[in-house]
């Protein structure tokens, strides 16, 4: 028997098959999926033999059998939830993970609010179990080669000149995604949390978190701003609008599109996506994955920008 055994509820949606490919890569087992969707013919190519209930209750239901695949008795770290779910969905599931002896990977964001995460923060002393993010950037070969540089460039706490960075992430929406979950406020958290928190958090991350943020131009469809960080000033620009494409991406039939420069250099992380969600398994399961404490920053830089709040009037940790 495999010694890691998942359940992943969000089994139908668009990012689930990475983490079902990460599961499989990590030599672990998929013991239960649940979506309210059956769209889930994807199970076959990963985990075959893989239960599938249609909903949370018939999921709490299916976990109250003691011959679960020994995964209510199996050793702490060896149980986990993965939640691929809608945004807004998150903390409730979270918390059905934790109060069931799950530990939790939960995909971006962890959650809406920093009130969320308090709450999330709760939920783990209460339950004694660990919730971890994926925060897949921070992972890209490229992105860690240029903090290690950064790193040492800053070393010297006299050097005042601030990088000038430019971060442009286009990915074109149809008439469909007005439709979706996805284009509620409420329930994604706009377009700075949707498309937008892996960048904003790959920019903490290499810069630091900001001081102070301005916006240019904010839309359900698009946003536009700065951010002033400890080592960077950073521009932003976030689209679906496809007309915001590139004529040469348009023309090469790609619907996404995304740059960064650094004082006019470009940095190429455009590549080495696919296997990168293997990558924050892998650290998962190896004691080393990201927490609670690495998504606050990022919750609170999206929360702010949201509500039109001054860095400092949410609640940092």
């Amino acid at each position: 028997m495999a010694s890691n055994e998942f359940i992943l509820v969000g089994a139908a949606g668009y990012i689930a098959p990475r983490h079902m490919a990460a599961i499989q890569s990590t030599g672990s087992e998929l013991i239960y999926a649940c979506d309210t969707s059956d769209s889930v013919g994807v199970l076959d190519r990963y985990f075959p033999n893989c239960k599938f209930v249609l909903s949370m209750e018939e999921l709490d239901k299916a976990l109250q059998d003691p011959t679960l695949c020994n995964v209510k008795n199996s050793s702490l770290g060896s149980r986990f939830l993965t939640i691929c779910t809608p945004n807004y969905l998150h903390v409730p599931h979270i918390s059905f993970g934790l109060s069931h002896g799950f530990n939790v990977i939960c995909e971006k964001p962890l959650a809406l609010t920093t009130n969320d995460l308090l709450e999330i923060e709760r939920l783990e002393r209460k339950y004694a179990r660990k919730v971890y993010c994926i925060l897949q950037l921070r992972l890209h070969p490229h992105i860690q080669e240029l903090k290690k540089k950064l790193d040492g460039q800053f070393a010297d706490e006299e050097l005042k000149e601030k990088l000038k960075v430019s971060l442009t992430y286009v990915t074109s929406r149809g008439p469909w995604y007005k439709k979706s979950w996805k284009y509620d406020v409420r329930k994604a958290g706009g377009i700075e949390t949707n498309i937008g928190i892996h960048f904003f958090d790959m920019l903490i991350e290499l810069f630091g978190f900001p001081s102070s943020y301005s916006i240019g131009e904010k839309t359900s469809e698009r946003l536009q701003g700065s951010l002033i960080t400890p080592r960077a000033e950073v521009d932003f620009f976030l689209s679906i609008k496809k007309e915001d494409l590139p004529e040469k991406t348009r023309e090469a039939g790609e619907v996404s599109y995304r740059e960064m420069t650094l004082n006019g250099h470009s940095v190429d992380f455009t590549k080495g996506f696919t296997d990168l969600h293997t990558k924050s398994y892998e650290e998962i399961l190896a004691g080393r994955g990201f927490g609670l404490e690495d998504a606050w920053a990022t919750v609170s830089l999206c929360e702010s920008i949201r509500l039109g709040h001054n860095l400092g009037e949410i609640y940092e940790k």
